[in-house]
Order: structure tokens, then C-alpha cells, then sequence
């Protein structure tokens, strides 16, 4: 019997937080042909985001995001990136948008459509 009970609840005492991987496209540039795709990485302790001129990932510990229901945001220097996760009353599947917004200047830069992945890969 015992074996059975440690055999049930093993998967989930051992099953790690893979976390999030979100790639994100402006949706000014969804129809065009070279469109650029952002990513970044969500776990339990950090944001992620790829750095294109160091060409590497770099940890925001969550501690510094602004996180409420359905949306998390990190802030930078210039700029902030609050990502969105909107549910649909009719069953759709719901969907995540970024948006760019300046803070010094109380504008939004760009919008984007994003799509969300589980798991510890790079995509």
C-alpha cells in the first residue's frame, strides 16, 4: 500500500515549475515578411529577456515585476513591458498581449500579440 501512495504523489512532488516561454511580434509588422520575433522567459524566481547585442538572456528577479491577476509587468530605464492575458466569456482560447509603454512620458510605444509556450526550451 505503501508503495502504491508514494508511486501516486512521486510525480507530483518531483515535478519542477518549467515556467513560460513567450515570443512576441509587434502587430505593426504582423503582415510583413521579415517580422521580428521578441522573446522571453517566465519561471517562478525570474523574467527573462533576450538581449540581441549580448546575444543572451538576462534575469530580472520577480521580486522587481509588478504582478496582478492576468498581467505582469517589468520596468526599465526608459520603458516599461506589461504583458496582458485576456479570457474570452465564449470559450475562445485566451490570449497574450505586450505592450511598450514609455512611463516617463505616459505613452504607448508599440502593441504586441504574443504566444506562450510551457517549458524550459528556447523555442
Amino acid at each position: 500500500m505503501r508503495f502504491l501512495i508514494i508511486f501516486i504523489l512521486l510525480p507530483t512532488i518531483v515535478c519542477a515549475d518549467q515556467g513560460v516561454n513567450i515570443f512576441c511580434v509587434n502587430m505593426k509588422k504582423l503582415l510583413d515578411k521579415e517580422y521580428k520575433i521578441h522573446k522571453f522567459k517566465f519561471d517562478v524566481t525570474t523574467f527573462q529577456y533576450f538581449d540581441e547585442k549580448k546575444n543572451i538572456f538576462v534575469e530580472v528577479p520577480n521580486k522587481n515585476l509588478i504582478i496582478k491577476p492576468n498581467f505582469f509587468a517589468a520596468r526599465f530605464s526608459e520603458y516599461e513591458l506589461g504583458f496582458q492575458v485576456n479570457e474570452f466569456k465564449d470559450g475562445r482560447n485566451p490570449i497574450m498581449l505586450m505592450s511598450k509603454y514609455d512611463y516617463k512620458n505616459d505613452k504607448f510605444l508599440d502593441h504586441y500579440l504574443c504566444d506562450v509556450k510551457v517549458g524550459s526550451d528556447n523555442g
